[in-house]
């Protein structure tokens, strides 16, 4: 139900962002879509936008079939007849309302919003919407430092070099390119969740004082390793910790009010499991003593 629930909500998105903005424009959203856009206009709307999507979709799927599962592909069907369906049938609707084409930016970043956080929470569901997202997740493995807005933006690229050889203009090359930019991170943003954070290590002299004070005012444990500077050769107390993104300034007030000259060092952490709360209660309790691991 979770899955259906995602993919519903998640088409719906995208149908809005393809009938109210982007199409009207006659903007094309990259990828499988934007092919399928192109296929309508050149026929003069004769193949409707999402027949040509579904029509593309096929060979795709016997090969996401094939590598990714029966499970994954039946959520694609889904994911893909859903957004299909939606984008067609949703179609009158621009006979009510459509965004001013004398807009071009805001109809770029309006509909790579809808899009990409339609398309995210299809990912987020576990599902797909066929044509680049299947590419990009048979091609992760091998290219496993980047993430699948990433590949799906990258795979975008070659059909935008297709609108530029079509149109021969780089101003709708590059209104496209904003769209399926805007989309990428926003399919990161959405399939990632809010469970975002920091990855903090602190190197003090003061670790355990720190360590105890981030346990009872954020509730997060921390992990002490012991380092040694390779050109001095002294050793120090180094904390691991992970907090959530709204817990990082008050961190900083504990580093600083325990010890101004600490070494901080903070980096993004895409993606949290196993985070919680136990080292904070038991430490407001009273019944800790020294540093926990974190989440343990």
């Amino acid at each position: 139900m979770k899955m259906i629930g995602s993919c519903v909500v998640g088409a719906l998105l995208v149908a809005v962002g393809m009938n109210q903005f982007l199409t009207p424009a006659g903007l094309a959203p990259g990828g499988v879509t934007g092919l399928a856009v192109l296929i309508n206009h050149i026929s003069s709307g004769q193949i409707p936008v999402g027949v040509g999507i579904f029509c593309l979709n096929v060979p795709l799927f016997w090969a996401g079939y094939r590598k990714l599962g029966k499970r994954f592909v039946l959520g694609s069907l889904l994911g893909t007849s859903l957004c299909a369906l939606l984008i067609d049938g949703l179609q009158f609707t621009q006979q009510y309302w459509t965004m001013s084409t004398e807009e071009p930016l805001l109809i770029c970043l309006a509909g790579g919003i809808l899009l990409g956080t339609g398309y995210g929470l299809i990912f987020r569901g576990g599902a797909s919407t066929g044509g680049t997202d299947i590419l990009a997740r048979l091609i992760q493995p091998k290219l496993s430092a980047f993430s699948l807005g990433q590949l799906c933006f990258f795979l975008d690229l070659i059909f935008l070099g297709i609108i530029f050889a079509m149109y021969q203009s780089f101003t709708a090359m590059l209104y496209i390119g904003i769209t399926v930019f805007v989309s990428s991170k926003l399919i990161d943003a959405v399939e990632g969740g809010l469970n975002y954070a920091k990855e903090v290590f602190v190197v003090s002299e003061k670790g355990e004082e720190i360590g105890q004070a981030i346990g009872v005012r954020l509730g997060r444990g921390c992990t002490e390793l012991m380092g040694r500077g390779v050109y001095s050769g002294v050793e120090r107390r180094v904390l691991w910790c992970v907090v959530y993104n709204r817990q990082l300034s008050e961190l900083r007030k504990i580093v600083q009010q325990y010890d101004p000259d600490a070494f901080l060092a903070i980096r993004n952490i895409r993606e949290v499991n196993g985070l919680n709360d136990r080292f904070g209660k038991m430490a407001q309790n009273g019944s800790t003593t020294g540093i926990s691991g974190a989440g343990s």
